[in-house]
């Protein structure tokens, strides 16, 4: 039976992580620090721990588990700024890896993005490739990493050009490397992973997720 912590039980994917995690029968507990309890679904194998997120490293007993599973992100506009948008998508992922992996963590997960590239010109594709090079440098024993294209799902707040790209889509598929992916089919892929850790580093490309 596995323990696992799950950051960002609120968002798309976080949600269906929750979900997926819960209907398991080989996880027996999911803790999930948040910063409004009211945001996050409530199941019985849910754990729902308030925290400040500015103050990672004093809560410690909450990285204590087998897994931990990264659902955080933001965009600039629901941010404020790209300052504050950089500090959900890159730095306080990488501060919880790095206490999880002080606290004895085997299996890092986490949700990055189709066009990941530290060396990008598009912000939000170079701080997803900055966060998994921090995080190979870490050097967990398994390492997943999900790399979803457009993710579609029903989400809390609208996003114009997400849903405007999603309806062109859907009448004009692209190719499989960027088509749109499920929510749920990345939860799924994420939760397999968690079960089946890999040797050293697994990455979901998004041409594979909705084969889960």
């Amino acid at each position: 039976m596995l323990k696992c912590t799950l950051l960002g039980s609120s968002g798309l994917v976080g949600a269906a992580c929750l979900r997926e995690l819960s209907a398991r029968e080989e996880i027996a507990e999911i803790i999930c620090p948040v910063r409004n309890p009211e945001n996050t679904e409530t199941l019985p194998k849910a754990k729902i721990i308030p925290i400040n997120f500015q103050n990672l490293k004093a809560h410690r007993e909450c990285f204590e588990t087998d897994a931990v599973i990264c659902c955080l992100g933001s965009t600039r506009k629901k941010a404020g700024n790209a300052k504050e948008r950089d500090l959900v998508d890159l730095h306080l992922p990488l501060t919880a890896a790095a206490i999880a992996k002080d606290c004895g963590v085997k299996h890092f997960l986490v949700v990055s993005a189709q066009g990941a590239n530290s060396k990008s010109w598009i912000p939000y594709n170079r701080a997803k490739g900055l966060l998994e090079e921090g995080l190979e440098i870490l050097q967990f024993p398994s390492l997943t990493i999900a790399r979803p294209s457009l993710l579609l799902g029903k989400r809390k707040e609208k996003r114009f050009f997400e849903d405007l790209a999603a309806k062109m889509f859907t009448k004009v598929p692209p190719p499989v490397f960027w088509r749109p992916v499920a929510a749920d089919a990345v939860a799924r892929a994420l939760v397999e992973s968690v079960l089946q850790p890999p040797g050293k580093k697994r990455i979901l490309f998004n041409r594979l997720l909705g084969l889960f």
